[in-house]
């Protein structure tokens, strides 16, 4: 009876071995998921975006071991009182109930329209320290980026480069500063040419998103 017990006990104990190595190669096979927050230039205005929108090239680029998805919202703002601002759209729930490892925030062009910046301006660096610590404080406490959105070839829409350069960036990097976060310069790396724009000169084209997720890619790979 106790050659059996042991036995048992012996099973047991190899069985729940066994159980918790699989859990541990799940746990260790479980992409890193990536929440790409922005406004159109991250939803994409190329054609097939879900394709070649820059947050589904980052995760191509990156490979299996990540899961990026796209959160970009057409025409959305940081700003609380903007026209329209990203924290009251569908995506900015769905940035956090992806439970994300890293987010990355692509967010300040729209905010250069001067009914937005000349109304509100003044919120934009208190908003965007709001957003960051939001998403830094989620239970998976991801690591949070946030970019230097591209150059302003042209204005259009009332998005102007004059806003973007004296304004949101100058906050953006305040912002980062305050929440000890690491700054993607979109703003530099981009080249300021129409080759790599849509004919509004506003939003990238495709070989422009492309070389947004490189440059996104490189700064994730080297975790800074």
């Amino acid at each position: 009876m106790n050659r059996f017990f042991n036995r048992m006990v012996m099973i047991g104990g190899l069985v729940a071995l066994l159980l918790g190595v699989g859990a541990a190669k799940n746990a260790a096979a479980a992409p890193i998921r990536i929440s790409c927050v922005g406004d159109s230039i991250t939803q994409g205005i190329v054609p097939n975006p879900q394709k070649n929108a820059w947050p589904v090239v980052l995760g191509r680029i990156l490979g299996r071991g990540y899961q990026s998805i796209n959160c970009g919202h057409s025409g959305a703002t940081m700003l609380k009182k903007g026209d329209l601002p990203y924290w009251k759209q569908p995506e900015y729930k769905k940035a956090i109930a992806f439970h994300p490892n890293i987010v990355v925030i692509m967010l300040g062009t729209n905010d250069t329209k001067p009914w937005n910046w000349n109304k509100h301006g003044k919120d934009f660096l208190g908003d965007t320290e709001a957003m960051i610590r939001v998403f830094q404080a989620l239970p998976t406490h991801p690591r949070v980026y946030i970019c230097l959105p591209p150059k302003v070839v042209k204005s259009a829409y009332g998005i102007n480069e004059k806003n973007l350069v004296a304004g949101v960036i100058p906050a953006i990097r305040k912002a980062a500063r305050a929440t000890h976060i690491t700054i993607i310069n979109i703003f530099r790396k981009l080249p300021g040419k129409m080759k790599y724009y849509d004919s509004d000169g506003v939003h990238p084209n495709i070989q422009g998103e492309a070389i947004m997720a490189r440059i996104i890619a490189k700064v994730i790979k080297h975790g800074r």
